[in-house]
């Protein structure tokens, strides 16, 4: 049986390679269609092949013999390999070849092509200027620009605010000049709220104006009512503001209907606005410009040759630098000339351009037939064929993997604001992203994604922090996956939906009814369902349960804002799934059957109700990240067996325990744990030999390591010797950026791993309830606390810029450590609770360079030299209860000229702070100064008149104001 599998697998193989090559040519007769027929029997085979590897996990998991896939399927496994045959050979008949094997990169590339940011607008000043002068700026009234008409309002519309449209054709730059204006500073300050709306996907009066409501107060609006919605709108929202800048993009020619009924819906509650309220409308249709504005609208034009050239060179070269290669500025001349005036064609092209600064791939372009392929639509003018074409090649040129993450995200409804992770999980749970060598699926998707940015097919979102499709590269995507990828968004879609449809969205409030939900049961060849903001009484079990007893192909199911009642006992057929959403979910438990999706990766169910991890959890041995309600996030770490979870990248607390299954030796397969770790209850690991067993140098993908061995800084028993045993084992990954040892009660802190050579990447190290070190680093101890003369001297951390040493009481001195040569990178230092602290190097303090906080509090033992120096880049200085420390040593704070906060607390040897200090003292912003017994003078009240924040008091001997003594923010 294995034979034959291996031999489907090199068919199937076979088969997506000539696919890969057949996708260049789609345009061509024919392919298009061959493509489609492909589809089926690929999908068909990678089911197979998984439902056998679910069988595997099962087999293992169970322990038995289950009869699956060897006996059941193998029948169909070799008539789907004699569909898979026969279309390798209608390819093959094709003979595609050509340009694609010169220029398509299939490889993953580990260095995502970075170009600069986003150019500023080019070429589009003058609008600008024309329609920020329309807002009503005070600075600029009666200084407007020719063209009266802009002015009259339109005789039926609200005096109160005005509606100004911008049209022009898509791509023209609308959206990106409005994004503009509303992004300058003196707009911002002008306007008291400032809301920015895309209604691309259809002009909906009740959805827009929650949306409106959401956006100014912050809140979701369930209602649909819609006198209620504009109630709350106008008294709510629009009365208690002052003066607002309204942003709809993309209106639609839906709003012409009913004699714009719904947009005059929309526009009533905004009567009451406070006058210069302003609504920025854009739009490429002329008809809804000419009805919609009180102001006359402003038709957007394409750039002018010169203007497109300099935005063509910026993305394809970098910079609007002159100085390029002839040859291909000679090309992309041509180029641009075709591109009638389009700032997105410039910018898509010249992204693709930008990919190899090759002549010939240049030419290849320029000279593509792709240019003179009409589009779909009939009727449509150059400057869409043009952009069409940019379009077209931009996905010629994209790697096949590209393609097929691109095409994917056609199955969210246009202007979707993507979250890039959240996107990557997607694509990861669909098969669209694998693993590439070394690298996690999850960081490859992650490249992919900035790889489509790169290109431009995606764009930052104007007022987030998501990335939205621009509305034509939406189509483009929305064509290349017409045959499986779909949303609905009313009843009529349902229709509409194509018979072989994979990936699958429903949206909220489109009026479908619980029957037409059930009615998805019969496209089981899903493989991706979202459900968006579904009414429970719609979306109910009922529905959900016919769904899992069909659809079980499914391998990504999100229900986003759609509280299901409870996930019914079948959801153990859907043998394929990895990604679960039921985050908006509240039920308090899992259905038995749920803990057989041997498959899962990716569970969300942050808002369920349960009061524990579940200990079943160590059965889903694929499970890589499990999101839960916030009191359980460490519980994780607390589930006997967690070990079997060897794929989980997230697990930030881990407490060793003594009983079957809680041991250290739990983490020692757990190597894909990415961000944070900490390992709590090291005091029950009984020497190196156990501790070894954590294997943590293989961690790589951790940044942060907490190792914690005791609950207390005065724990009942310990053993010295073997916590340094068990630390000297725990050895982290060279790729550790933070880490912090606490309640460890070894007597020396000297492992062989803590230096540079693997601690390379390392930036921040804490120290904390450390009682029994009495020396850092230098010459390590041996275990039972005498010294060792084997190993060489300290070299120090280049790359550590903060350090926090904290209760650390039988420390005595850090000179061996604490010097420029050694840290050269420092930024923070933060000693503290060291009550046998004597010294520090004062003397060379002043030579970090680049050291801007140092607080030294309660280590009541120290000697302060008068030679103390400070480096010019301090801005933080904290001294609390810290030994002698006397006017003399205060001399250091002279030219302190970056210093912004100073806070002296329980020094009572300083007597006197003279005015020429706080002279040098420049920059200083926030002061305090409290029980400071001996202090008597601080140069007189004006000497400090200038500082915005002070609190002085419980100064006893300071008569020269009143005390307590407050000002700014410490009032």
């Amino acid at each position: 049986m294995m034979d034959e599998c291996l031999v489907f697998e090199r068919t199937l193989s076979t088969l997506q390679e000539l696919i890969k090559h057949a996708e260049w040519w789609v345009h061509k007769d024919g392919v298009a269609d061959l493509l489609q027929d492909a589809s089926d029997p690929v999908y068909c085979a990678e089911d197979l092949l998984d439902s056998l590897h679910y069988d595997e996990l099962l087999e293992k998991s169970e322990g038995n013999n289950t009869i699956g896939f060897s006996f059941l399927e193998f029948p169909k496994m070799k008539e789907v390999k004699g569909k898979l045959d026969q279309l390798i050979r209608k390819m093959e008949n094709l003979d595609l070849h050509g340009v694609r094997q010169l220029f398509m990169d299939e490889s993953v590339s580990l260095e995502p092509n970075l170009l600069p940011a986003e150019p500023k607008i080019i070429g589009r000043h003058k609008e600008l200027l024309e329609l920020i002068n329309f807002l009503g700026l005070p600075e600029i009234i009666g200084k407007r620009v020719q063209g009266g008409d802009h002015q009259g309002m339109v005789e039926g519309r609200p005096d109160n605010v005005s509606v100004l449209p911008i049209t022009g054709t898509g791509g023209v730059g609308k959206t990106a000049l409005v994004h503009a204006i509303f992004s300058e500073k003196r707009v911002r300050d002008h306007f008291d709220l400032l809301i920015w709306i895309c209604v691309s996907d259809g002009f909906d009066e009740k959805k827009l104006i929650k949306k409106l409501i959401q956006s100014a107060a912050e809140s979701e609006m369930k209602s649909d009512d819609l006198r209620y919605l504009q109630k709350i709108l106008t008294n709510g929202i629009i009365r208690h503001s002052r003066r607002f800048l309204l942003v709809i993009d993309d209106v639609q020619e839906d709003i012409c209907q009913e004699d714009f009924h719904k947009w005059k819906s929309f526009l009533a509650p905004l009567d009451c606005a406070k006058p210069g309220s302003m609504v920025l409308v854009t739009t490429r249709f002329l008809k809804v410009a000419e009805h919609v504005g009180t102001m006359k609208h402003s038709m957007l034009e394409g750039l002018p040759e010169g203007n497109l050239w300099r935005l063509f060179k910026m993305h394809a070269f970098g910079s609007d630098n002159s100085d390029i290669n002839p040859v291909l500025a000679s090309i992309g001349r041509s180029i641009v000339s075709r591109l009638n005036g389009s700032p997105l064609g410039a910018q898509i092209i010249g992204r693709l351009l930008s990919l190899k600064l090759d002549p010939i791939y240049w030419r290849n372009i320029l000279e593509s037939e792709l240019w003179e392929v009409v589009p779909h639509q009939e009727n449509e003018g150059e400057d869409k064929i043009s952009i069409c074409s940019a379009l077209k090649l931009s996905y010629q040129y994209l790697p096949f993997h590209l393609k097929r993450c691109f095409s994917f995200c056609s199955m969210y409804p246009r202007n979707y604001e993507f979250d890039a992770g959240t996107l990557v999980d997607c694509w990861v749970a669909v098969g669209l992203v694998l693993p590439y060598g070394s690298m996690l699926a999850l960081d490859v998707g992650h490249l992919y994604f900035q790889q489509l940015v790169n290109r431009s097919l995606f764009q930052k979102a104007p007022t987030s922090s998501g990335y939205v499709m621009h509305d034509l590269v939406y189509d483009m995507a929305q064509h290349t996956s017409r045959n499986e990828c779909f949303v609905i968004k009313d009843r009529c879609d349902l229709s509409r939906i194509p018979p072989s449809v994979r990936h699958l969205s429903v949206l909220g409030n489109s009026g479908l009814e619980s029957s037409d939900l059930e009615s998805l049961h019969t496209y089981k060849t899903l493989r991706s369902i979202i459900c968006s903001s579904i009414d429970s009484n719609i979306l109910t079990t009922s529905v959900v349960e016919t769904w899992f007893s069909d659809l079980v192909n499914i391998r990504m199911l999100r229900f986003i804002s759609c509280q299901l009642k409870e996930l019914p006992e079948n959801v153990g057929n859907l043998v394929h799934l990895r990604y679960l959403d039921i985050s908006a979910c509240e039920f308090d438990k899992f259905p038995d059957s749920f803990w057989r999706l041997y498959n899962l990766e990716i569970l969300d169910a942050r808002n369920c109700k349960i009061q524990h991890v579940p200990n079943d959890i160590v059965k889903l041995v694929n499970l890589q990240r499990v999101k839960l309600k916030d009191d359980l996030i460490r519980h994780r770490g607390c589930v006997p067996r967690v070990g079997n979870l060897v794929f989980l990248q997230e697990m930030p607390y881990y407490a060793v325990g003594d009983e079957p299954g809680r041991t250290i030796h739990e983490l020692k397969n757990m190597n894909h744990l990415r961000g944070i770790l900490e390992i709590s209850g090291l005091c029950g690991v009984t020497g190196m030999e156990q501790s070894t067993e954590a294997v943590l140098h293989k961690k790589v993908y951790l940044d942060t390591l907490i190792l914690s061995w005791h609950e207390s800084i005065r724990p009942e028993k310990h053993n010295s010797s073997q916590e340094m045993e068990v630390l000297e084992g725990l050895r982290p990954s060279s790729n550790i950026k933070h880490l912090e040892v606490k309640f460890y009660m070894g007597a020396g802190f000297h492992p062989s791993w803590l230096h540079e050579d693997v601690l390379s990447s390392l930036a921040s190290l804490s120290i904390s309830s450390c009682p029994n070190i009495s020396t850092l680093f230098g010459q390590p101890s041996r275990t039972d606390g005498s010294s060792s003369s084997s190993t060489g001297s300290f070299t120090g951390f280049r790359s550590l810029t903060k350090l926090c040493i904290t209760w650390c009481k039988r420390l005595t001195g850090l000179d061996n450590f604490l010097h420029p040569e050694h840290l050269p990178a420092i930024k923070v230092i933060r000693l503290s609770n060291c009550e046998d602290l004597v010294s520090l190097p004062t003397k060379s303090l002043g030579e970090f360079l680049h050291l801007e906080n140092l607080e030294v509090s309660h280590c009541w033992s120290l000697n302060w030299e008068q030679g103390l120096t400070l480096p010019l880049s301090l801005k933080v200085l904290k001294l609390e209860a810290c030994g002698e420390f006397s006017d003399s040593a205060l001399s250091c704070l002279r030219g302190l000229v970056a210093l912004t906060n100073l806070d002296l607390q329980f020094c009572p040897s300083i007597e006197s702070i003279c005015t020429q200090i706080w002279s040098s003292l420049v920059s200083l912003e926030n002061l305090k100064i409290v029980c400071c017994q001996g202090l008597n003078s601080i140069g007189g009240s004006e000497s400090i008149a200038r500082i915005g924040n002070v609190d002085i008091r419980h100064c006893p001997k300071l008569k020269e104001l009143e005390q307590p003594f407050f000002r700014g923010c410490y009032c």
